[in-house]
């Protein structure tokens, strides 16, 4: 039997591990889909015309600051994939 050190199993069971915990977080990435110039596109579809950041947050789109032509502000996420509305908040003006 192959003698191996406490240290190699050690190192070898904590490699294994981070790519455990890692898999997860890129098997959905879909560089379409989660393009920030596909998410600004689509915002433009809907209406608005300017925003202040656009920003990835566990499987959604997080939008501060998102303004239509009225001059109204929104906050809004949308479903990554998709890009269907899953928050809607307006802003005090």
């Amino acid at each position: 039997m192959i003698e191996v050190s406490r240290f190699a199993r050690r190192a070898f069971a904590v490699a294994a591990m981070a790519f455990a915990m890692s898999a997860p977080v890129l098997a959905g990435h879909d560089v379409v889909r989660d393009d920030p110039g596909v998410v600004s596109e689509r915002l433009n579809r809907m209406g608005f015309i300017s925003w202040r950041y656009v920003k990835w947050d566990h499987g959604y789109w997080k939008i501060e600051d998102a303004r239509r032509e009225n001059g109204h502000r929104y906050d809004l996420k949308l479903e990554a994939g998709t890009f269907d509305i899953v928050h809607l908040k307006r802003d005090r003006d």
